[in-house]
This record gives structure tokens, sequence and C-alpha cells, in this order.
């Protein structure tokens, strides 16, 4: 996500889960340009670039081939 400007009025509620069979592997990676973590409500950011990234991987132990 990119933004010229960005202002928050109320703090912003982010939650990610990840349900799923025992055997998954996941990952998360974000980055954040110009944007404060916790973000500064009120505050108006200026060239802000967020970047989110996810990497699943799957088990095929345990499962039968068709």
């Amino acid at each position: 996500m990119a933004a010229d400007r960005l202002r928050f009025r109320e703090a912003p509620r982010a939650d990610v889960r990840f349900s799923g069979s025992p055997g998954t592997r996941s990952v998360t990676v974000s980055t954040r340009t110009n944007l404060t973590d916790p973000v500064d409500v009120g505050v108006e950011h200026r060239n802000v670039q967020v970047r989110y990234g996810l990497s699943n991987t799957l088990s095929t132990e345990g499962r039968r081939r068709s």
C-alpha cells in the first residue's frame, strides 16, 4: 500500500490469525516506510509505504495419495 498523505482519526485495530491443520507453517513479514508502529493518531504521515508478505508451507506427511 502506498500513499502520498495518510492520517488516522483513531488507532486502527488489526488482527492476523492463522488456522488449519497441524503441520502447516506460516510466516508473515511487514515493513513500513514513514509510518510509526503503532501509528500516531491525528498526525499526517507523508510518502507512506507498507509492504506485507505471507508465506505458507503445507506438509504432505500423513496424507494419502489418491
